[in-house]
């Protein structure tokens, strides 16, 4: 019995013992396959100060201390400390077996693979930032080419940073070229979406000029940027000084602060929202604030983004829901929402271990942001199309507006444009009355004038009549008496012939003087076109103003050749004529002032006349020399100056008579008015007088 008992305790001791050795050695693993998972069959051991060495996890007590997940991925996010993992490969063959060791995903600072073998150990060191990746071939993840001969060989993994995954696979070369393209596909797919979507809100942008696709074009673009580097397209690419795990931490910000600015934007949070608008920006200064720290403390850091990012989804959420009753783009960004906010769910799972790390997963991290990318483009689409719409009505209502305005102004036009014409009508009429009243009051002042001068011959012959009347009478009484002598007949009959020759010259002047008022108030009033010896009609148009001219003292000469003839209308030119010496004798000269007045003419050709008239008074001032011809224009107004004379006369001689008329004064040495009046009628050739172009005025 006794040896009984101790056979059962010695074999009680040979399991404990077996059992305990058993702790002491790392799991084994049977190389069996073309493609091996190791996550679950991994042993794990944390160090948290990062000072164990690879004999210390070997040999020594640390050794002892390795402990098995349980999980298809080991996975410690947001750590400071430093893991060590291990495996034992088992070969059954009798031959050597080349594998590929396929670090998945990797998120490391430090990675270290010691391989413990029968014929020696081997090691594989491979450090962020170095710029020898220390991997065998050429891939986007870290991958190793390892020989395992027949029986034990005895892998350790040292890794460390802020988030440790340990998803090691073994490999043949063809089950990895397999897994490639497989991955490559997923990607090309998550890629091609996004690069559509991007290349559409381009086009908006650019080709359609609509701003609201630009956040979105920016979103999508960063996003797209950050999946690759997530999957590890660029490592290879970039320099090693970017390629570490802060820049990644870092630009893991960029989609989040590019989907708040997006949200601000197409929700229009500020205004809808500015509880929601205003958040999003402290959140995004925070986010910004933080990147010093993602270089000093990653897990520190990542959880300050995480944080910020969960607060700032919630925020959205909360502000999409509260909108999404009256707001169509409200319902279209929640669609879209709500797969990227999956997005976040699924990374916070994987990253606490209940999600493995693998293709899979990490294809469902990106494919949800794809998809509400193409949300997000459909909302984006049916914003432009209902602003489009809504621009389209405006346009409508402008349009209808502006014909409204126009037919308005059509109206008011044609109504202004009847006024102005009655206004124009009216002017005329009181411009022709005017015209006539200038008319009168200049035929009046020759009516003045020439009944004065009248009455001088009239009156000496009214008292030479009356004179000889008396002696008449005187010489009957003698008669009838019988007292006449010889003497008394004879000096009546002198006395009669002395009366006589006064009475006979006198009334001669008066018949000269009534002749020329005839024809120039003949010709003023009935404005009738001839031809006229120019000469002659001066002269008489002067001696018509011959009574204005005597009592101011002014003198006229009219310098003109005598067979100078000109068809025209005689009396148009004597009103402008006599307009002129109206307007020196007022204007020219100072009162007691006596002045020489010359009026020339001349023949230029055998159509045109040119007439001068020429002052020697005051001149006319030069900023008052352009507007003599003004209508209403007047130095004299309130004393009796109607600014009617010379407008009257550049219209008479530029639409009437057809000629031109040109002014020139110097003040202090008067003024020269120039008159080029053509023939209305046209003298024939052989009609037209010698030499008349030759004469020049005085």
């Amino acid at each position: 019995m006794a040896h009984r008992a101790f056979a059962w305790v010695a074999v009680l001791l040979l399991l404990l013992g077996l059992g305990a050795a058993g702790g002491a050695q790392a799991a084994t693993v049977v190389v069996d396959r073309d493609a091996l998972a190791l996550g679950s069959r991994l042993e794990v051991l944390a160090d948290p100060p990062g000072t164990l060495s690879l004999d210390d996890v070997t040999t020594g007590e640390a050794a002892s201390r390795f402990a098995a997940t349980g999980k298809e991925t080991p996975t410690y996010a947001r750590t400071r400390t430093t893991y060590w993992a291990r495996v034992t490969l088992h070969n059954p063959t009798d031959r050597t077996i080349e594998r590929l060791l396929v670090v998945n995903h990797p998120y490391f600072r430090v990675l270290d693979i010691f391989m413990t073998q029968p014929g020696g150990r081997d090691s594989r060191h491979v450090r962020e930032g170095a710029s020898e990746r220390g991997t065998d071939v050429d891939h986007r993840f870290p991958v190793f080419r390892i020989a395992l001969p027949p029986g034990d060989t005895q892998m350790l993994v040292r890794a460390q940073n802020y988030f440790v995954t340990f998803a090691i696979d073994l490999r043949t070369p063809e089950v990895q070229s397999a897994v490639d393209r497989r991955d490559g596909l997923l990607h090309g797919v998550t890629f091609g979406i996004f690069v559509i979507v991007a290349a559409y809100q381009l086009a908006l942008v650019v080709m359609a000029r609509v701003s609201a696709g630009l956040p979105l074009l920016v979103y999508a673009s960063v996003v797209l940027v950050f999946i690759l580097v997530q999957l590890g397209y660029p490592w290879d690419l970039m320099p090693a000084a970017l390629a570490g795990h802060a820049h990644l931490i870092v630009a893991g910000n960029f989609p989040v602060l590019a989907g708040q600015i997006f949200a601000l934007y197409f929700l229009e949070l500020r205004r809808n929202q500015p509880w929601a608008g205003w958040t999003l920006i402290v959140v995004n200064v925070v986010l910004v604030a933080s990147y010093p720290t993602m270089f000093l403390d990653p897990a520190m850091a990542t959880g300050i983004a995480q944080g910020a990012t969960i607060l700032a989804q919630l925020v959205v959420l909360v502000a999409a829901v509260r909108m999404a009753r009256r707001s169509v783009d409200a319902r279209f960004f929640l669609l879209g929402f709500f797969p990227i906010m999956g997005v976040a769910v699924l990374w916070a799972l994987r990253a606490g271990g209940a999600l493995p790390v693998n293709s899979w997963t990490e294809g469902s991290l990106f494919g949800p942001n794809a998809i509400g990318m193409v949300l997000f483009t459909f909302g984006v689409a049916y914003r432009i199309g209902r602003e489009r719409a809504q621009r389209q009505e405006a346009l409508r209502r402008s349009e209808a507006e502006l014909r409204f305005a126009k037919e308005e102004l059509e109206h008011r036009v044609q109504q202004r444009t009847a006024e102005l014409r009655e206004s124009l009508e009216t002017l005329r009429r009181s411009q022709e009355a005017l015209v006539q009243s200038e008319k009168l009051a200049s035929l009046g002042q020759l009516v003045a004038g020439v009944a004065h001068e009248i009455n001088t011959p009239v009156g000496v012959t009214l008292t030479t009549a009356t004179h000889l009347r008396e002696q008449a009478a005187e010489l009957e009484a003698l008669l009838e008496s019988q007292r006449m002598k010889r003497s008394d007949l004879a000096q009546f009959l002198a006395e009669t012939r002395e009366a006589t020759r006064i009475m006979v010259n006198n009334i001669g002047r008066a018949a000269s003087l009534i002749q020329s008022f005839k024809q120039v108030a003949a010709d003023q009033s009935s404005e009738e076109r001839r031809r006229v010896a120019l000469g002659a009609y001066l002269h008489e148009v002067v001696e018509s103003l011959g009574p204005t001219l005597k009592r101011a003292g002014h003198t006229v000469a009219v310098e003109c050749p005598e067979d100078l003839t000109l068809d025209t209308y005689p009396g148009l030119l004597a009103q402008a004529v006599t307009n002129f010496v109206s307007n020196s004798a007022v204007h020219a000269y100072a009162p007691g002032v006596r002045g020489c007045i010359t009026i020339a003419a001349r023949r230029l050709d055998p159509g045109t006349v040119e007439l001068v008239y020429r002052d020697d008074g005051s001149g006319i001032p030069a900023d008052v020399l352009p507007r003599i011809f003004d209508p209403f224009f007047t130095t004299r107004r309130g004393t009796g100056g109607t600014g009617l004379g010379l407008h009257i006369v550049y219209n008479l001689v530029t639409h009437r008579l057809r000629g031109g008329i040109h002014v020139a004064s110097t003040p202090g040495e008067g003024t020269v008015f120039t008159l080029r009046l053509p023939d209305l009628e046209p003298v024939p050739a052989e009609a037209a007088p010698a030499g008349a172009s030759a004469q020049a005025p005085a």
